[in-house]
């Protein structure tokens, strides 16, 4: 399992934008039935590179913690639509699931990043003058 949780983190937040962009431009393709090679449906590529690894990930967090997540019911609802051959609603629930999921791990860094910020703005001595006397000392004393 920890081989499969780094494989999937592998490439980071630049990976998952060039599958969201790879995916999007598929879907276009799949939604305006443009020819795509081999004759398969391009809402695949989405599929397989927005899907497979929140199924990956359900698959994950249910074997190792027994976690029922988001990705637990986004799989089975990506999987019973490629069943029921609707090849462009799994290709469509897997992009805005990954697209969400990019929003979300962006935003959590930025707010991180501004609380760290705050925390470096604390000081780190405190004055206290007393009798005409200034006294330093850690805050907190």
């Amino acid at each position: 399992m920890k081989l499969l949780e780094t494989i999937l983190d592998y490439g980071g937040t630049r990976r998952d934008i060039a599958f969201l962009i790879l995916s999007g431009a598929a879907l276009l393709c799949s939604m305006f039935h443009l020819p795509f090679p081999a004759g398969i449906d391009p809402a695949w590529v989405a599929i397989l590179l927005c899907g497979v690894p929140i199924i990956l990930e359900a698959v994950i967090g249910l074997v190792t913690a027994f976690d029922i997540k988001a990705d637990v019911l986004v799989s089975i609802a990506l999987i019973a639509s490629v069943i029921i051959g609707e090849d462009f609603a799994a290709g469509e629930v897997a992009f805005i699931m990954q697209l969400g999921g990019l929003l979300e791990e962006l935003t959590v860094a930025r707010a991180r990043a501004g609380i760290e910020r705050l925390v470096h703005l604390t000081p780190r001595t405190a004055r206290v003058i007393d009798g005409g006397a200034e006294k330093s000392f850690p805050p907190g004393r």
